[in-house]
């Protein structure tokens, strides 16, 4: 069986680093939001604490605040930067990864030198169009594309796909 569209992405440190950034922006937005409210909220109790000079309970609030500060506005990153060495050194490189998408009627196949990988369309949950990259989310997973890399079809050609496929995409 042909399949529908291809894809051939050089996965990058910076391609996969602008997807994860973009993904965690908009995926994470409620969870966010509401950490970096505790947060604050921890910082007032952290002022108080400190105003009243009790360095003992102002402290250890001070630093929990900045540490979710932190993790909430880069420290994600660290994660993800990771993740993306793990996936190359894999593949016997710390700087790209080739990676060929084929899109069928039903499903995603992902193939890189040493891996596999098959979705079916029904078990993609969201896919998000960012400037650079098309970002799948299926399992609580992503797999990131170049939008520049389609061999056959386009990026706007594949999300009418998805929507066919009742795939919500933004």
């Amino acid at each position: 069986m042909q399949p529908v569209f291809e894809n051939k992405t050089v996965l990058t440190e910076d391609l996969y680093m602008s997807g994860i950034k973009e993904y965690y922006k908009i995926g994470h937005r409620f969870s966010r939001s509401l950490a970096v409210a505790y947060a604050v909220v921890m910082l007032g109790f952290a002022g108080i604490f400190l105003y009243d000079l009790n360095i003992v309970l102002g402290i250890p609030f001070l630093l929990a605040s900045v540490l979710i500060l932190f993790w909430q506005f880069k420290g994600y990153l660290i994660s993800a930067k990771k993740s993306f060495k793990s996936f190359a050194v894999l593949h016997q490189s710390h700087y790209e990864v080739d990676m060929e998408y084929r899109f069928y009627e039903k499903r995603l196949e992902q193939e890189t030198e040493k891996t596999e990988l098959g979705v079916e369309y029904k078990n993609i949950s969201h896919v998000y169009n960012f400037p650079d990259v098309l970002l799948f989310v299926y399992d609580k997973s992503v797999i990131i594309m170049d939008k520049q890399g389609f061999v056959r079809g386009s990026a706007e050609e594949v999300e009418e796909l998805m929507r066919q496929n009742n795939v919500k995409v933004h």
